[in-house]
């Protein structure tokens, strides 16, 4: 059942501004701080407004060595269930991030070059040089840290489609202005007894996109930069012809891998601006409605508004 059904909206996601979830089980769609970054809307910067004080604020610690503070920023990333994206329905429901997965986090941010070096200062970007973080942990992580924002939006949501709502206590909320994270009572819209935050559909993703954008960044590095570098090239055996070094030869010496990915963006100092500005921009695209009735609704949908 989805939450247009759930409430008898009368229509379905293409009438709608947020994601038309499934109430009682996953759904296969991500929170991108890609897309938050480059939409621009008035929404969109607040959310990456309290992205980029987050993100400044533990940079911040971790390079002068505050692991304590940092330690606490890293501790409100608990994995939000109330949005019903990604594998949320099957996690336990309240569960924080959890002893062993905050762990993986903070020794990911503490130990990463890119972290110290500083060739990581946006969130955005996190996809491109951490091991072991998959759309899924991106988008818990984006969503806790933009969460107050979500809510102030489900609100005003449902006012407009005047959707009833409830006070819950909602933990883990995060103060831009105090750095501070705070449990508040706030109204949302339930169902069965749980809380439910809505999501815009402007801002997710499908499951493979991160893999994606990590294949198209290591192509644009070695099409652009490393195939250019003749310090780099002579480790390279040719197999084009008169002794052509081939696009193919290259990519066979230096395989992907974040590591190497790291490193060129330290070594080539315009690698990922140039990425970002010559390359992403004008080709990141917002998910379609299609595209997002092929995940939320069941073998074919109406739209009955």
């Amino acid at each position: 059942m989805n939450i247009s059904e759930y409430y008898k909206l009368g229509y379905q996601q293409q009438k709608l501004d947020f994601v038309d979830i499934k109430l009682n089980t996953d759904n296969l769609l991500f929170v991108d701080p890609r897309l938050i970054e480059s939409l621009g809307t008035p929404l969109a910067k607040k959310m990456q407004k309290h992205l980029e004080v987050f993100w400044g604020e533990l940079l911040k610690n971790v390079k002068q060595k505050s692991f304590s503070s940092a330690d606490y920023l890293l501790s409100g990333l608990s994995e939000p269930n109330e949005t019903r994206l990604g594998y949320a329905f099957n996690k336990d429901y309240g569960n924080s991030v959890g002893n062993k997965l905050r762990q993986r986090i903070s020794d990911t941010i503490y130990n990463n070059i890119a972290v110290k070096t500083g060739v990581l200062s946006h969130f955005a970007d996190i996809e491109l040089f951490f091991e072991d973080i998959s759309s899924d942990r991106i988008s818990d992580i984006t969503t806790k840290i933009i969460k107050s924002v979500l809510i102030e939006f489900t609100q005003e949501q449902c006012r407009i489609h005047k959707i009833p709502m409830k006070n819950f206590v909602q933990k883990d909320i995060f103060d831009i202005n105090t750095l501070k994270w705070l449990n508040k009572k706030v109204e949302l819209p339930e169902y069965f007894g749980k809380p439910i935050i809505f999501v815009p559909k402007n801002i997710v993703r499908l499951e493979n996109s991160a893999g994606k954008n990590v294949s198209c960044f290591y192509r644009y590095a070695i099409r652009q930069f490393v195939s250019n570098d003749t310090e780099m090239l002579k480790d390279v055996s040719p197999t084009g012809k008169d002794g052509k070094i081939l696009i193919r030869d290259i990519k066979s010496q230096y395989p992907l891998s974040k590591v190497s990915l790291t490193n060129w963006t330290i070594h080539f100092g315009k690698l990922l601006v140039d990425y970002k500005t010559d390359h992403l921009n004008g080709r990141l695209r917002v998910l379609t409605d299609d595209k997002i009735i092929e995940i939320i609704y069941d073998d074919g949908y109406s739209d009955v508004g």
